[in-house]
């Protein structure tokens, strides 16, 4: 069974609201649209395998999407993480359309795509840091030793794989998503016997799950500044910014489309852009709301919580916590 399921990345929702809330000449646009695309890539990478891997009978393993564990001062991370009492399996899932050829003395690989040919570390080398960070994080919590297989598995149909040097480990270690759950089937049979107790087993699933952290902002690393933010709601159907504000609804000076909603969205690049928190002063300029009754009457349906008395009161989304 999935004990812990996939989330959007924060990184791909803070890349989108950049893009629609910087100005179309703003010189960061074009490092941050790359980054938004590797990362929605490596996305439907992992989402692409969902489908194989729920082919599982769901009472063989638990199951965890995307996981990031502590580990000292730094984190590591596991596409999949699944979890029996006779075995774990980690799986690194990788979406990489073209040709993909092996090279596991250099601790690489050559992708041949369009004309246009490239290197990539070796997903087995990613995985095998992750095998041994997973195996020291068990030992740190003093649970029992349990083997750690591990598999590259690729998800994009046009994706070729190519092991020019006939390595075992890249045969036995990588494969196409179509191949994965055979793949997971031979572990199963590899390992007949329990490793851990019913107790044991769900003690570690209860503690990896305990100790996941979401990861943070990145906004630092584009070194972009408050003004650099456009303020007010963005038209839903052609994206110009600002809507203006007549009577009950959202008007687009530039497409005429309308919106009941739409700031609803603006809200939340706010949180994401500027702030964890909003005050009615700040949602009223941010929004560009004709006055601050209507954006007072605005944030009571939407429903976010207040915190601090009412001198100081600000409002974050529902589901965060401070």
């Amino acid at each position: 069974m999935i004990v812990k399921r996939r989330s959007i990345p924060l990184r791909i929702l803070i890349d989108e609201a950049l893009l629609r809330r910087l100005p179309l000449n703003h010189p960061k646009r074009a490092e941050i649209l790359q980054d938004l695309l590797i990362r929605r890539a490596g996305l439907k990478g992992e989402q692409d395998l969902d489908y194989h891997i729920n082919l599982l009978h769901e009472t063989d393993f638990h199951i965890f999407q995307s996981i990031r564990l502590p580990y000292g001062k730094n984190f590591f991370q596991i596409d999949f993480l699944l979890l029996s009492p006779k075995f774990i399996l980690l799986i690194e899932a990788k979406n990489m359309p073209g040709i993909i050829e092996f090279e596991p003395v250099l601790g690489q690989v050559i992708r041949t795509y369009n004309e246009k040919v490239e290197t990539y570390e070796d997903p087995l080398l990613q995985v095998k840091r992750q095998r041994e960070q997973l195996r020291r994080w068990l030992q740190d919590h003093h649970f029992p030793s349990i083997p750690i297989e591990f598999i590259a598995a690729y998800s994009n149909s046009a994706t070729t794989l190519r092991n020019s040097t006939s390595d075992r480990e890249v045969y036995e270690r990588v494969c196409k998503a179509g191949k994965l759950v055979f793949k997971i089937e031979e572990y199963k049979q590899k390992y007949s016997h329990n490793f851990l107790t019913d107790k044991e087993f769900k003690k570690i699933s209860k503690q990896i799950l305990k100790s996941h952290i979401p990861e943070g902002s990145h906004l630092h690393l584009f070194n972009i500044g408050r003004s650099d933010i456009l303020p007010g709601v963005s038209c839903p159907s052609c994206h110009h910014i600002p809507m203006k504000r007549v009577s009950a609804n959202w008007l687009c000076t530039s497409c005429g489309a309308t919106s009941k909603d739409a700031h609803h969205q603006a809200v939340a690049d706010y949180f994401l852009l500027v702030s964890p928190t909003i005050s009615t002063k700040q949602f009223k300029e941010f929004l560009f709301f004709p006055t601050r009754k209507m954006a007072a009457d605005a944030i009571g349906k939407m429903g976010l919580k207040p915190i601090g008395g009412k001198r100081n009161r600000v409002y974050i989304r529902p589901e965060s916590t401070i």
